[in-house]
């Protein structure tokens, strides 16, 4: 008998690793969670919301991105799900699985960023669109195939940042907060 879905991706990603692969997504790991990317991360947004002007929706997308992040504590914490075993993982997160952080995130920075007003172009804002994307797959394929995530944690993770963020930024939009 087979097992679940879940169960069966980690056992493929075991089975199928390549050094190489390895090599990639444990960088992107240690990048994605290391204090300097955040830092970095800050500093741009920050020059780009001066150097382009950014006003308005700014409060609104950092509004609907906290509250979105705020969830993810006490979701995981309620839903309590163990990670992936250690036969199945190179990495090993602590904490429990479920919803995945890392596609909460990941998630919900695109979806903020899409869903501003201070796009001048749609072309801009679809290729943003894809662009965020592509990043949120990326971390996803990352976090599964070293193991610190089931597949099933990374699709709720990002119905829960795609959900809630837009969402929150349609709500303050119709409260018309700026």
């Amino acid at each position: 008998m087979r097992g679940s879905v879940d169960i069966e991706v980690a056992r493929w990603c075991a089975e199928h690793r390549s050094s190489t692969a390895t090599d990639v997504f444990q960088l992107l790991e240690d990048v994605g969670e290391s204090l300097w990317f955040f830092v970095a991360c800050g500093i741009v947004a920050v020059a780009l919301v001066l150097l382009l002007r950014i006003r308005s929706g700014l409060l609104r997308a950092v509004i609907a991105v906290s509250v979105t992040l705020s969830v993810t504590g006490p979701l995981k914490s309620w839903i309590d799900r163990p990670r992936p075993p250690y036969d199945l993982a190179i990495t090993h997160l602590s904490g429990p699985a479920m919803p995945s952080s890392h596609a909460i995130f990941t998630s919900t920075l695109v979806v903020a960023v899409v869903m501003g007003p201070w796009w001048t172009s749609r072309r801009l804002q679809v290729a943003a669109a894809v662009l965020g994307a592509v990043g949120c797959v990326v971390a996803a394929v990352a976090m599964i195939y070293l193991g610190g995530h089931w597949l099933s944690d990374v699709l709720v993770g990002w119905a829960l940042g795609v959900g809630i963020t837009a969402g929150m930024m349609l709500l303050l939009k119709r409260a018309r907060l700026s």
